[in-house]
């Protein structure tokens, strides 16, 4: 595996395994069953990206225990739950940090996120506050955030301490959000890309023909070109041999060309 660093000093894994609808049943209704997490770690996944809002916590943590592996060797991100909650400050930010430490099972957690702008800055501002005293603790290691534009971030960043070290935001072929991305980068933050392969049949098929001279599948070759291009990725996967592959994208490297050709789909 290969490492970004965070802008403050924290490694975290260039891909990981997104997990919104592990532990469920086809229709979303939570089971806790753990084989989902557990296919992705033994698939070589070490970087989970979850959320209060999945409704699977509970589920990753379990199986972070089961797998005997040890704790430290794991990266585990999620999120507060931030939409349809009502008024949020510092009282309901240290209430979901509480939960989710309990549900996962850790003591600290690598990346919490705010989810989603809800509308208020000065909430916002408030429960971002309280994510900076408890990344001071220890308890939070980073702190980022998920879905935000480039006016939200300017906003938080106008009172921020500790800068935000991601923004979770979709990006693949179709829905790339280059000037977000773009943003982020130009003030410290890595990108970090939610459903990176989530496309059209005839846009995988373009990138496939790009895999085709490497030997990898279009999904390889999307996740690769993330990693080029300084992205985090989070790819989800049910399928055992599709994680393993969504894993083995180290050992070929796209060209500039290529890059630009993905980047316009």
């Amino acid at each position: 595996m290969e490492y970004f660093t965070l802008n403050n000093g924290v490694r975290i894994p260039v891909t990981g395994s997104g997990t919104n609808t592990f532990a469920k049943t086809p229709d979303r209704v939570y089971t806790g069953d753990l084989k989902d997490h557990l296919s992705a770690i033994k698939a070589g996944y070490r970087f989970f990206d979850t959320a209060e809002g999945y409704g699977n916590e509970e589920a990753l943590g379990n199986a972070v225990k089961e797998s005997g592996i040890p704790r430290s060797e794991f990266f585990i991100c999620t999120k507060m739950r931030t939409r349809e909650q009502g008024h949020l400050g510092r009282k309901e930010a240290e209430a979901a940090i509480a939960r989710s430490l309990a549900k996962l099972q850790t003591d600290v957690i690598d990346l919490y996120l705010i989810h989603h702008y809800w509308g208020s800055d000065e909430e916002m501002i408030e429960v971002w506050k309280t994510f900076e005293e408890y990344c001071r603790k220890g308890v939070l290691r980073s702190i980022g955030v998920s879905n935000f534009t480039p006016e939200n971030l300017q906003v938080l960043m106008s009172h921020a301490e500790i800068m935000p070290a991601v923004n979770q935001v979709k990006m693949a072929p179709g829905n790339w959000n280059h000037e977000t991305a773009a943003f982020c980068r130009e003030h410290g933050m890595i990108p970090m890309a939610w459903g990176p392969l989530k496309t059209d049949e005839e846009a995988a098929a373009k990138v496939q023909m790009i895999g085709d001279a490497y030997g990898k599948t279009w999904a390889q070759v999307l996740l690769r070109y993330h990693y080029q291009a300084g992205n985090i990725s989070i790819p989800k996967s049910h399928s055992y041999e599709h994680q393993v592959q969504n894993l083995d994208i180290f050992d070929f490297e796209l060209t500039p060309e290529e890059c630009t050709a993905i980047e316009a789909l």
